[in-house]
């Protein structure tokens, strides 16, 4: 199928910037499947024909809206890069996630929204989220995982330890409202994220038979 190519204007990229724009408000709030193309020309306002020409599809849009959203956040809040400490590196990788979640992600309150319809009502995006940008992140952890554990734990057991190391920091954002009224804040600033990270590398050291060391504070 082919698409005839829009009126042109002066900029086509801010053409394309404005349809990302309004359909990350339209699909926060509706998600994918009740996201209205139509609503998304108006905000943006340009025709559908725009659309259908510069990503294909309501799926394709779809996709660039949610890859976009996530790796403008990681171009503000990159990952660590290894050290040839793993102590080291699994404290900043903690504080990383840490700081993606709990400060970087809630003042991008659309991401937000996208990723709870997601979790809701997966679509095939999220498997290309998964491979392109949550896997190569997720594999470093395991590394680290892989060079504290070493032979103290099987294959299955490490990538198990590495996905209660994500529990551990992302329980803190989506049960915000239920952590807050058990009485415990859940930090909004460096400090009480660095504290936070701190305990939650303790507790994972302990349990990978890790003794702390002088890089605990």
């Amino acid at each position: 199928m082919t698409f005839t190519r829009p009126t042109r204007e002066r900029n086509p990229k801010a053409r394309k910037m404005r349809i990302l724009a309004a359909a990350g408000v339209v699909f926060a709030k509706a998600g994918f499947a009740a996201g209205s193309v139509r609503e998304i020309s108006l905000k943006a306002r340009v025709n559908v024909a725009s659309i259908n020409y510069y990503f294909s599809s309501k799926g394709g849009l779809y996709r660039e809206v949610l890859l976009a959203a996530h790796r403008k956040l990681l171009e503000q809040e990159p990952p660590p890069k290894p050290t040839e400490e793993p102590e080291q590196s699994l404290r900043e990788w903690i504080q990383f996630c840490l700081r993606f979640v709990l400060l970087r992600r809630t003042a991008h309150p659309v991401l937000g929204r996208l990723m709870a319809h997601e979790m809701r009502q997966p679509t095939a995006a999220l498997g290309e989220l998964v491979k392109l940008i949550i896997k190569p992140n997720f594999a470093n952890l395991v590394k680290i995982v892989n060079a504290l554990a070493g032979d103290s734990l099987d294959k299955a057991g490490r990538e198990m330890a590495a996905h209660q190391i994500v529990a551990m920091c992302v329980h803190f954002d989506h049960s915000r409202e239920v952590i807050g009224r058990l009485g415990f804040a859940v930090p909004e600033a460096e400090a009480g994220i660095a504290r936070l990270a701190d305990s939650i590398a303790d507790m994972a050291l302990r349990g990978l038979g890790t003794p702390k060391t002088t890089l605990s504070k």
